[in-house]
């Protein structure tokens, strides 16, 4: 039996990028990046107004203000998308929208509220530095210039600088397709009320959620009974996929083939068994370079392996480099028992008080009891050389709802009044 360090770190040892494929832009939100992008132009492309106003010269306006202004002939109006008709040259002006080009001639832009019309002239009303409100070419990017390195994770505004660099398809890291094996005589499907000894497969439906959190793509195969020649059928289906989850079977009752249906099959064991609660029976091996992930049976084992283990070997071969749950420091708002010599996930809701986590139980923790695991905000790291937590101590916990440990209120630069 390995430790949990240790079977994370066998686990990442054989698990690989997957291939490269090429999609595009409005389907690779979430995605990583397999390839460098460089711009092939500046952008913008010219210089242009930041604000609705009058493209000048400032030296013919260093003097302007409200009780002298400078009196300038308009020659036009310029819009976004249009090129400027004449230069401008002393004494006049360019009546210019925002985006659009600044006139040859012009350095500075006075905002349309700095200015009074008159028919075809206008009034300046004070003056303005070169370059003032001009938004200059290349500003955003130079030609040539990196804008995004292999193995970004691309998001929504991602998605628009591409387009801006007319990239309507880009190269990204292929998401593992994976197989989900449910085994067991009691499982029914989600529609089917469970009579008798019957339970849902609802680990299935969990794991297929996780997996999708994950980038990945899952496929829920037919429930394998506690045959093995039934099981040998479902798992060889599951070897067509990137990587192979399977739900009961791997402890050492009478009816777990799992095991040994997975090492008739030819799997490559890594390691069977790790020091921990829950979740201690998860298998865990290889058949080619396909993870294969024999995971417990309870629902509350399962989806714990599936975030310490699965879920980092997954986000690496869709290319990612951030594998790990996010990690916060925390204190036991009482005390929490934990297992002897093994280390312990407490399913634990968080509440912030003074500046910090505290963390409590979320309720009986047996690994049957998937209401834990749905309530819980964070999986707290019961050392396995402790077997009490202290109410106070400071603890570490893994993440599993960010805005339990986020503000996630909409912004107000300032409180809104509170009408009465």
């Amino acid at each position: 039996m390995v430790s949990a360090d240790e079977a994370l770190q066998l686990v990442l040892e054989n698990v690989a990028t997957l291939g490269v494929e090429r999609t595009p832009i409005l389907d690779a939100l979430g995605r990583v990046l397999a390839e460098e992008i460089r711009s092939p132009r500046d952008i913008p492309g010219f210089d242009n107004s930041a604000m609705d106003g009058y493209a000048v010269r400032a030296a013919d306006i260093d003097h302007a203000s409200a009780s002298s202004p400078a009196r300038l002939r308009v020659l036009g109006t310029v819009g976004a998308g249009a090129m400027p008709a004449a230069r401008v040259e002393a004494g006049t002006a360019m009546r210019t929208m925002t985006g659009a080009p600044v006139a040859a001639g012009a350095d500075a832009i006075v905002p349309v509220e700095r200015t009074r019309a008159d028919g075809d002239t206008v009034e300046i009303l004070s003056a303005a530095e070169p370059r003032t409100f001009i938004r200059p070419r290349g500003e955003d990017l130079r030609e040539g210039e990196l804008v995004m390195e292999a193995g970004k994770r691309l998001g929504a505004a991602d998605l628009g600088m591409l387009a801006s660099l007319n990239r309507s398809m880009i190269d990204v890291y292929r998401g593992p397709h994976v197989a989900i094996v449910a085994t067991g005589d009691e499982l029914v499907d989600v529609d089917q009320v469970p009579a008798g000894a019957q339970v849902v497969n609802s680990s299935a439906y969990a794991l297929a959620g996780a997996v999708r959190e994950a980038g990945g793509e899952p496929v829920i195969l037919k429930v394998a009974r506690d045959r093995p020649e039934e099981i040998r059928a479902r798992l060889t289906e599951a070897f067509a996929f990137d990587a192979v989850l399977s739900t009961g079977g791997v402890s050492v009752g009478q009816f777990d083939h799992v095991k040994g249906a997975l090492d008739e099959l030819g799997m490559r064991q890594i390691f069977h068994g790790v020091a921990q609660r829950p979740g201690r029976p998860l298998k865990f091996g290889t058949v080619g370079n396909r993870p294969i992930f024999g995971l417990p049976g309870n629902p509350v084992s399962t989806m714990v392996c599936f975030y310490l283990y699965v879920r980092p070997a997954l986000l690496r071969m869709g290319g990612r480099r951030d594998l790990g749950l996010p990690r916060v420091a925390m204190r036991c708002a009482v005390d929490i028992r934990t297992a002897k010599d093994l280390t312990e996930f407490v399913r634990v809701r968080l509440r912030r008080e003074g500046g910090e986590l505290y963390a409590t139980p979320t309720g009986n923790q047996g690994s049957g009891i998937l209401s834990s695991l749905s309530r819980a905000d964070a999986l707290l790291i019961g050392p396995s050389d402790a077997t009490v937590l202290k109410a106070g101590a400071q603890v570490t916990g893994l993440v599993l709802a960010a805005d339990a440990v986020t503000a996630s209120e909409p912004f107000f630069e300032r409180p809104l009044c509170q009408k009465n």
